[in-house]
């Protein structure tokens, strides 16, 4: 195949790449270029503006223990994507901004570089498939200063057996090199539904705030999030 034919065919096959594709066959046409840099370094800093304060301005009190874990469950799923929005747009449900720092027990510092996977059911109390939809799941990195922030909506109470309750809910899973991977749960404060989950843990609750955005009303949760160092290095 010649150079010509070869760039018509990648353009063409480019467009129907879908979220199914294998990462093995996407190829970048031949012909790309590099995508031009801004060479103002006071334009490239205005990107940081959100990431909370530098490394070096956070600390963490030396009252507190590492974050508890609960069970992972039937429902995480690999490979969700890396996003800071984990539901789709105009998802049904009340908005919810979460936002904290994962922190290092052993330096009680904030922890750049920790992988997150977030996982939650939708206001019908169900969990996407996650074999291609990846409907309230997401991936996030913490930034320099161990923050992380995420849009989505807040989950339901759901029933997943007979005679057994889950209160509203959303699952976390950590990874950080030299930590041990930690599995647990952000509850809210004030649901009825605590007192029939037999896997309610109450060091997790955290309050929600309603704060106005935009003309818009959304809740807030923060939850910091506490790793303890890991002999091995890291079971990720």
């Amino acid at each position: 195949m010649s150079n010509a034919s070869r760039r018509e065919f990648l353009k063409h096959a480019g467009l129907g790449l879908g979220a199914g594709v294998s990462l093995n066959s996407l190829v970048l046409a031949q012909d790309a270029r590099p995508t031009p840099s801004d060479a103002n370094p006071a334009a490239a800093e205005q990107v940081l503006i959100g990431l909370g304060p530098p490394p070096d301005a956070v600390h963490m009190t030396d009252d507190v223990a590492p974050t508890g874990s609960n069970p992972l469950g039937p429902f995480y799923r690999k490979g969700a994507p890396f996003r800071g929005k984990v539901c789709p747009p105009f998802e049904p449900g009340d908005v919810l901004v979460v936002s904290g720092r994962v922190w290092g027990f052993d330096t009680k510092r904030p922890l750049p570089g920790a992988v997150l996977d977030v996982w939650h059911v939708d206001i019908h109390g169900n969990y996407s498939a996650g074999t291609g939809d990846f409907k309230n799941r997401s991936r996030l990195i913490t930034a320099e200063s161990g923050y992380y922030e995420f849009e989505t909506i807040h989950p339901v109470a759901y029933q997943p057996s007979p005679g057994f309750w889950r209160s509203p809910h959303i699952h976390f899973r950590i990874a950080r090199t030299g930590y041990k991977t930690l599995v647990t749960e952000l509850f809210f404060d004030g649901d009825p539904k605590h007192d029939v989950d037999s896997i309610f843990n109450p060091a997790l609750v955290r309050p929600v705030v309603k704060k106005t955005v935009n003309e818009h009303e959304v809740e807030t949760a923060e939850f910091d999030i506490i790793l303890e160092p890991d002999a091995r290095g890291s079971d990720a």
